[in-house]
């Protein structure tokens, strides 16, 4: 069966006044591919990561997703963003709000943002109707659920998700009193509550202790197994061996190879590649 396409990135560029950090990547994405990115550090990976979401404004090239180009500047990419989760090496959780809040603070935001798009839509239809007869007055959209509703729906989605990590008793506990491990795992649910399309994962591992990774890994293979779409850029070579369906080396801003895993663990064909692995694994 023909997998649907997720991303298409062409020709992307990325310069840093007059460093090119990326020279020109070309990626397609599917529906339910897990792709583990590794290389040197400084070879751009985290870059590309950030440019697929807009986090870095790509220099050239194109990212399309939906069909639409993220990559240019006229593109709402709140909007898109929404669909495209993205996990940090640092967490990037609000210290100064409960596991529950930093989980739910986007599907509540984006929800009363959409439902206020709709009562201001609603008020200009009935300033219109003022002057139109019965048969020709517009209909209200319909504002769905109330706030108390959108928030209530948000906690329990939440709760569930917590639940499935084994975190559910963390969720009035701010982030200082959690471990590492645990904050990772929360980071991933939070992507998770905006039911993304793709998750993007930034060496999700590298802040964390030894004995924290292997919690972290954990809960990605399980995604992984469910068919949720993700890029990793990773450490972890066992993740990208057993979990990834594709892997990417990248060195000096552009993708040096690519294949199955197995393919590419056991015979490198490029010898960038060859010195990379023979000194991580």
């Amino acid at each position: 069966m023909e997998k649907n396409l997720i991303l298409s990135v062409k020709n992307l560029t990325k310069t840093f006044d007059k460093l090119e950090v990326l020279k020109g990547i070309d990626l397609d994405v599917y529906e339910g591919d897990v792709v583990a990115i590794i290389g040197p550090s400084g070879c751009g990976k985290s870059t590309f990561l950030r440019c697929l979401n807009c986090l870095e404004d790509p220099t050239g090239g194109s990212i399309i997703f939906h069909n639409e180009d993220l990559a240019d500047m006229k593109v709402d990419i709140n909007v898109h963003r929404q669909k495209i989760g993205m996990v940090f090496q640092q967490f990037n959780l609000f210290n100064n709000l409960t596991v529950l809040d930093n989980i739910t603070l986007a599907p509540i935001t984006v929800a009363k943002k959409n439902r206020a798009k709709l009562k201001t839509k609603n008020f200009f239809i009935k300033l219109g109707n003022i002057f139109k007869k019965k048969e020709a007055k517009k209909p209200l959209y319909d504002l769905g659920k109330t706030i108390a509703e959108i928030k209530k729906d948000a906690e329990n989605k939440a709760l569930e998700l917590l639940t499935a990590i084994g975190l559910e008793d963390k969720a009035s506990s701010y982030p200082s009193q959690i471990s590492g491990g645990q904050k990772q795992r929360v980071a991933i649910v939070r992507a998770l509550a905006m039911n993304p399309d793709v998750i993007l994962f930034d060496e999700p591992t590298s802040a964390l202790d030894p004995e924290m990774v292997g919690e972290v890994l954990s809960v990605m293979t399980d995604l992984a197994k469910r068919g949720m779409t993700m890029i990793v850029v990773t450490h972890e070579m066992g993740f990208a061996r057993e979990v990834a369906n594709r892997v990417i080396f990248i060195d000096d801003g552009v993708i040096v190879e690519e294949n199955e895993p197995n393919e590419f663990f056991k015979n490198p064909k490029n010898p960038r590649l060859k010195d990379f692995l023979s000194k991580v694994l």
